[in-house]
Protein backbone atom coordinates (compact mmCIF):
# COMPACT_ATOMS: atom_id res chain seq x y z
CA UNK A 1 0.00 0.00 0.00
CA UNK A 2 2.71 2.47 0.88
CA UNK A 3 4.79 1.88 -2.40
CA UNK A 4 1.13 2.38 -4.33
CA UNK A 5 1.18 5.80 -2.57
CA UNK A 6 4.54 6.55 -3.46
CA UNK A 7 4.40 5.78 -6.67
CA UNK A 8 0.60 7.39 -6.98
CA UNK A 9 2.16 11.00 -5.59
CA UNK A 10 5.25 10.65 -7.74
CA UNK A 11 2.59 10.26 -10.70
CA UNK A 12 0.62 13.77 -9.54
CA UNK A 13 3.87 15.37 -8.99
CA UNK A 14 5.63 14.66 -12.22
CA UNK A 15 2.04 15.49 -13.59
CA UNK A 16 1.63 18.74 -11.71
CA UNK A 17 5.30 19.55 -13.05
CA UNK A 18 4.55 19.41 -16.43
CA UNK A 19 1.40 21.11 -16.40
CA UNK A 20 3.46 24.14 -15.07
CA UNK A 21 5.80 23.94 -17.99
CA UNK A 22 3.05 23.82 -20.28
CA UNK A 23 1.36 27.12 -19.13
CA UNK A 24 4.48 29.10 -18.99
CA UNK A 25 4.48 29.71 -22.33
CA UNK A 26 1.59 32.01 -21.78
CA UNK A 27 3.41 34.26 -19.93
CA UNK A 28 5.77 35.97 -22.95
CA UNK A 29 3.89 38.52 -25.10
CA UNK A 30 3.84 37.57 -28.57
CA UNK A 31 6.33 39.72 -30.85
CA UNK A 32 5.53 42.09 -33.08
CA UNK A 33 5.00 41.46 -36.41
CA UNK A 34 4.68 44.89 -37.62
CA UNK A 35 6.77 48.07 -37.97
CA UNK A 36 6.32 51.84 -37.98
CA UNK A 37 7.66 54.74 -40.29
CA UNK A 38 7.53 58.41 -38.91
CA UNK A 39 8.44 62.34 -39.56
CA UNK A 40 7.60 65.42 -40.56
CA UNK A 41 7.04 67.63 -43.40
CA UNK A 42 7.89 71.14 -43.34
CA UNK A 43 5.62 72.80 -46.03
CA UNK A 44 6.91 76.23 -48.06
CA UNK A 45 4.92 78.13 -50.40
CA UNK A 46 1.19 78.64 -51.17
CA UNK A 47 -1.20 76.73 -50.15
CA UNK A 48 -3.27 75.00 -53.48
CA UNK A 49 -6.82 76.42 -53.46
CA UNK A 50 -8.07 72.99 -54.61
CA UNK A 51 -7.16 69.36 -54.57
CA UNK A 52 -5.71 67.36 -51.24
CA UNK A 53 -2.33 67.39 -49.74
CA UNK A 54 -1.32 64.12 -48.60
CA UNK A 55 1.85 62.03 -47.23
CA UNK A 56 2.34 58.37 -49.17
CA UNK A 57 4.05 54.97 -48.75
CA UNK A 58 5.33 53.37 -51.82
CA UNK A 59 7.06 50.16 -52.08
CA UNK A 60 8.45 50.50 -55.52
CA UNK A 61 9.86 53.85 -57.08
CA UNK A 62 8.37 54.96 -59.42
CA UNK A 63 4.84 53.62 -58.00
CA UNK A 64 3.59 50.83 -60.10
CA UNK A 65 0.05 50.87 -57.84
CA UNK A 66 -1.62 52.18 -55.23
CA UNK A 67 0.90 53.41 -52.07
CA UNK A 68 0.73 51.13 -49.64
CA UNK A 69 -0.13 53.43 -46.98
CA UNK A 70 -1.24 57.31 -47.06
CA UNK A 71 -2.55 59.95 -44.62
CA UNK A 72 -6.08 61.72 -44.83
CA UNK A 73 -5.96 65.03 -46.46
CA UNK A 74 -3.55 67.55 -44.73
CA UNK A 75 -5.26 71.23 -43.92
CA UNK A 76 -3.47 73.88 -44.32
CA UNK A 77 -0.49 74.50 -42.12
CA UNK A 78 3.54 75.16 -41.87
CA UNK A 79 4.36 71.28 -40.61
CA UNK A 80 2.42 68.21 -40.41
CA UNK A 81 3.61 65.03 -37.90
CA UNK A 82 2.71 61.77 -39.79
CA UNK A 83 2.81 58.37 -39.08
CA UNK A 84 2.56 55.29 -40.52
CA UNK A 85 2.09 52.34 -38.52
CA UNK A 86 1.09 48.45 -39.10
CA UNK A 87 3.56 47.80 -41.65
CA UNK A 88 5.04 45.05 -42.83
CA UNK A 89 8.97 44.61 -42.40
CA UNK A 90 10.60 45.35 -45.69
CA UNK A 91 12.66 47.98 -47.83
CA UNK A 92 10.08 50.72 -49.08
CA UNK A 93 10.87 52.77 -52.17
CA UNK A 94 9.44 55.90 -51.39
CA UNK A 95 7.72 58.28 -48.44
CA UNK A 96 6.30 61.16 -50.80
CA UNK A 97 4.35 64.29 -49.68
CA UNK A 98 1.57 64.95 -53.15
CA UNK A 99 -0.80 67.22 -54.48
CA UNK A 100 -3.70 65.17 -55.82
CA UNK A 101 -5.45 67.14 -58.39
CA UNK A 102 -9.08 67.08 -58.80
CA UNK A 103 -9.22 67.37 -62.55
CA UNK A 104 -6.69 64.57 -62.63
CA UNK A 105 -7.39 60.72 -63.01
CA UNK A 106 -6.87 59.07 -59.51
CA UNK A 107 -3.29 58.11 -59.17
CA UNK A 108 -1.84 61.67 -61.00
CA UNK A 109 -0.38 63.55 -58.32
CA UNK A 110 2.38 65.90 -58.56
CA UNK A 111 4.84 64.90 -56.30
CA UNK A 112 5.67 68.12 -53.99
CA UNK A 113 8.45 66.42 -51.86
CA UNK A 114 10.23 63.14 -50.67
CA UNK A 115 12.72 61.82 -48.09
CA UNK A 116 15.79 61.73 -50.03
CA UNK A 117 19.60 62.59 -49.11
CA UNK A 118 19.47 66.20 -48.83
CA UNK A 119 16.49 66.51 -45.95
CA UNK A 120 17.16 70.57 -46.04
CA UNK A 121 16.05 70.69 -49.35
CA UNK A 122 13.10 69.62 -51.80
CA UNK A 123 12.92 66.85 -53.76
CA UNK A 124 10.93 66.11 -56.90
CA UNK A 125 9.61 63.28 -58.90
CA UNK A 126 12.90 63.90 -61.27
CA UNK A 127 15.22 63.31 -57.85
CA UNK A 128 15.62 59.31 -56.41
CA UNK A 129 14.09 58.97 -53.39
CA UNK A 130 15.71 57.01 -50.38
CA UNK A 131 14.22 53.85 -49.13
CA UNK A 132 12.84 53.60 -45.85
CA UNK A 133 13.79 50.39 -43.50
CA UNK A 134 10.95 49.07 -41.48
CA UNK A 135 11.96 46.60 -38.67
CA UNK A 136 9.19 44.39 -36.89
CA UNK A 137 8.42 46.19 -33.40
CA UNK A 138 10.53 49.45 -34.16
CA UNK A 139 9.55 52.95 -35.67
CA UNK A 140 11.73 54.52 -38.17
CA UNK A 141 11.53 58.19 -37.18
CA UNK A 142 13.01 61.13 -38.33
CA UNK A 143 11.83 60.10 -42.11
CA UNK A 144 11.05 64.38 -42.38
CA UNK A 145 10.40 66.03 -45.59
CA UNK A 146 10.54 69.59 -47.35
CA UNK A 147 7.48 69.98 -49.53
CA UNK A 148 7.27 72.70 -51.88
CA UNK A 149 3.40 73.83 -52.45
CA UNK A 150 3.89 76.20 -55.52
CA UNK A 151 4.68 73.40 -57.52
CA UNK A 152 0.88 72.34 -57.79
CA UNK A 153 -0.47 74.74 -60.08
Amino acid sequence: MKLTFRILAIAVAVAAMLGILACGDDDNPAMPTTGSIAGTVTFQGTWPTTGQVQVSLFSSWPPSGPPDAFTDPIAAATSYDYRFDGLDPASYAAVVVGWLDPNLPPGSEEVLGMYWEHVDSVAVARDTPKAVVVTAGQTKGSVNMLADLDVAP
